[in-house]
């Protein structure tokens, strides 16, 4: 671990280089991905014989551990308590109500049941990140 950390203080530029364009490939992976799947949802499966979803999802993945890599370094920031502001809780509710649409848009054929679970989902997508990154 001492020479991991030797390592990154002796090429400190590059490393805050890679961090800054790993982090803009994971905002364009994501987007895109995002994109992908909502227009491969609405538009009845338009990418099967031409791209594979899953092949993108696997680069968001491993991108996704990149990103997350240098964020386990930095234990000073954990700690400290952030109130939450207004723009993020409405950020968090358009992502419950864009996760419960998508959710029942793809399990709508079972009825009643459908709501339950898209109901569900939002309010699992609604909370949870208030719970994860907040005290």
């Amino acid at each position: 671990m001492k020479y991991i950390k030797s390592l990154i203080e002796r090429n400190s530029n590059k490393y805050k280089l890679f961090i800054n364009i790993n982090r803009l490939i994971f905002v364009i992976i994501t987007v895109v991905y995002l994109f992908l799947i909502i227009i491969n949802q609405f538009l009845n499966k338009i990418f099967k014989e031409y791209l594979n979803i899953n092949a993108i999802f696997i680069l968001l993945l491993i991108d996704g551990i990149l990103f997350l890599l240098p964020r386990f370094e930095r234990k000073d920031k954990v700690n400290k308590k952030r109130k939450i502001k207004i723009e993020e809780y409405f950020l968090f509710l358009i992502m419950s109500l864009i996760c419960s649409v998508l959710v029942w848009i793809k399990i709508k054929d079972f009825g009643v049941i459908s709501y339950i679970i898209s109901t569900i989902a939002g309010l699992i997508t609604l909370v949870s990140p208030i719970l994860l990154f907040y005290d």
